[in-house]
């Protein structure tokens, strides 16, 4: 599937609704650019419930992490997953 997307002034694109929803991505959701001899690969990486699990595991944690610095981890690890899955 080819579909072309204009980049704006402030080097933004939209993702186009068909991607999305192949992709499964929505709110907290991200992409996962990969630069590979000249050619771009963009990769989803659904965004996850970590949300609902905020909290649950607090007596277990060493140390206050906060919830977004989480699931960016988390989603580069998903992305990584999913990067060598493919590769």
């Amino acid at each position: 599937m080819n579909i072309y997307a204009k980049i704006s002034k402030k080097g933004q694109i939209t993702i186009p609704k068909s991607i999305r929803e192949s992709l499964r991505l929505g709110n907290n959701s991200a992409i996962l650019f990969i630069l590979e001899n000249g050619e771009v690969k963009i990769k989803g990486v659904p965004g996850g419930s970590a949300e609902s699990l905020a909290g649950s595991l607090k007596k277990f944690a060493k140390k206050y992490e906060p919830l977004d610095k989480i699931r960016v981890k988390i989603q580069e690890e998903i992305a990584h997953e999913a990067d060598k899955d493919q590769g």
